[in-house]
């Protein structure tokens, strides 16, 4: 009988993974609230490490000689040792198809609601100040203004698709977007040009080495229009301090972040609290029907894998 470990689960109901995987003959184990360090001897058995956010570390893989898969439920994969999993012959795979149309959503609800000044507008109401305008000038209408969309993948393909209803000039900077992979109407520039011409940015690329801090003092440096940045993405991919100070110089207008580099932030963090941004707690992916299908395509996949079926979205050579 296979052996699944599932670990350290942000829901506390394994339905549709223990069905589906027991239905398939397996032996799961779940691991509710342990830190990957702390899990018991008894895993070392496992064929396949179930997991959502945690940190995978070498160490693990060292202890489970019989694992097979690591299943990331979700998308990122800096949390996982892709090449040390790679050298023992384990197969890395995550899912990132279930929720394009949430972060999308999400991501267009933070340019909306910084573009239109939301928050501040929403005070000034509560506090009495219902003619008061000087607080949220200038707003500019969306169809003159630029969006910027750094990295143009599945999801940013659908952040396009629904801003094109407002009218606004769109372009794209993605080292790995051929011109005629861009959609109707949208450009295809540098990243210097992106920077320097838009008015919103929104971060669609996924954290590597190369990206890590992509937003830094340089980078704002080269915005021109002091722009809104938006990141539904990672949050190392902007550094948080740049970040703060940008925001204080007015350099950056706005920040709609719904990811930082440490989740979840100190109470004192300053982006929490600061008046020209606005932070959700890494909810972007979420709906009924994406949390729903992530389980069930986690859990499905897996079981193609154990039969010996090909599954999509392996991400490396194990």
């Amino acid at each position: 009988m296979k052996r699944i470990a599932l670990v350290n689960f942000t829901t506390l109901d394994y339905t549709i993974e223990e069905t589906i995987l027991r239905n398939a003959g397996c032996q799961v184990e779940v691991y509710d609230g342990v830190a990957t360090e702390d899990l018991p001897g008894t895993v070392r058995d496992a064929e396949v490490l179930v997991v959502q956010l945690q940190q995978v570390p070498e160490a693990l893989l060292d202890a489970m000689p019989s694992l097979k898969l690591i299943a990331r439920e979700g998308i990122g994969l800096d949390s996982i040792p892709l090449q040390a999993a790679t050298a023992r012959w384990i197969t890395v795979m995550n899912v990132p198809d279930y929720c394009l149309e949430e972060v999308a959503v999400h991501a267009v609800s933070l340019m909306l609601a910084a573009h239109r000044k939301l928050f501040a507008a929403s005070s000034l109401a509560r506090e009495g100040q219902w003619t008061r305008m000087p607080e949220l000038k200038p707003i500019y209408a969306l169809s003159a203004l630029t969006v910027g969309l750094i990295g143009m993948g599945r999801i940013g393909a659908q952040v396009i698709a629904r801003l094109k209803g407002f009218g606004c000039r769109m372009i794209v900077s993605d080292p790995y977007l051929r011109p005629d992979g861009v959609p109707e109407g949208v450009e295809l520039v540098s990243l210097d040009d992106l920077l320097a011409q838009s008015d919103l940015i929104s971060l669609h690329c996924p954290y590597t080495e190369e990206t890590k801090h992509l937003i830094n003092k340089a980078r704002i440096a080269q915005m021109k229009k002091q722009p809104v940045l938006i990141n539904v993405s990672r949050g190392p991919l902007v550094h948080e301090g740049d970040l703060v100070d940008a925001l204080n110089a007015g350099a950056i207008s706005f920040a709609g972040l719904d990811v930082l580099t440490v989740e979840p932030p100190a109470y004192d963090h300053p982006l929490l609290h600061h008046p020209q941004a606005i932070v959700t707690n890494h909810i972007a992916w979420y709906s009924e029907q994406s949390e729903a299908r992530l389980r069930n395509l986690t859990s499905e996949r897996i079981v193609a894998f154990l039969e010996g079926r090909e599954i999509p979205n392996v991400v490396n050579g194990g």
